[in-house]
């Protein structure tokens, strides 16, 4: 199954200035949940934290999220969709390398307002190195992807130097929370079933 997120309902944030703002590790556990699904209720929730060593009561849970709301570090809730069932099993990423004519800055604002508009494009970025910008677009089939390629190459062609495209085939879509302890951790468990040695290891080796 593919998965992709669309905005459902937004929430308005009251972000509290001249603060701080610090998420612990329960926040994070919160969070992931509802990344992973924004129609958890309080009680699954609940109950899923018990799982992870978390005892914490709905009443509890729900003020965690109402502050994670006036803090404005949830912006929204979201639906995931499976792209297969709604015709939309094309992914292609895109790269462009510009070139710098006169009118490049003009030009380039345009090209983010086609880009912006356009129903199948879920993503776009400048971007450092070799590439100058990256995006990703969905489409109902190839054919319909190969048209938008050849028209937004001919409309956009005088500030690419180098376009190029590939059809993904997702092995994985979707993101979650994690600090330094969990990254730390997740790499030391990993090395140690791998038999290798990570860069902590390797540095205090030395």
């Amino acid at each position: 199954m593919i998965l992709v997120d669309s905005k459902m309902t937004m929430v308005e944030p009251i972000i509290e200035h001249k603060k701080e703002i610090k998420i612990d590790k329960i926040d994070r556990q919160i969070l992931n949940l509802l990344i992973a699904n924004a129609r958890e209720s309080t009680r699954t929730i609940v109950k899923k934290l018990q799982g992870m060593g978390t005892e914490m009561s709905e009443r509890g849970v729900g003020k965690r999220i109402e502050r994670l709301e006036r803090l404005g570090i949830i912006h929204g809730y979201t639906t995931m969709v499976d792209l297969n069932l709604v015709n939309m099993p094309i992914l292609r990423l895109i790269t462009v390398k510009f070139t710098s004519p006169k009118d490049f800055v003009s030009r380039l604002e345009e090209m983010k307002k086609y880009l912006s508009d356009a129903p199948y494009c879920d993503f776009s970025a400048r971007t450092n190195g070799n590439i100058d910008w990256i995006e990703l677009k969905f489409f109902n089939n190839h054919e319909q992807a190969q048209q938008e390629e050849d028209l937004y190459r001919t409309w956009f062609g005088d500030i690419m130097e180098d376009y190029r495209s590939f059809d993904l085939d997702i092995h994985k879509m979707g993101w979650q929370l994690f600090d330094e302890n969990d990254f730390d951790r997740f790499i030391q468990t990993t090395c140690k079933k791998e038999g290798t040695k990570s860069s902590l290891n390797l540095a205090k080796s030395k």
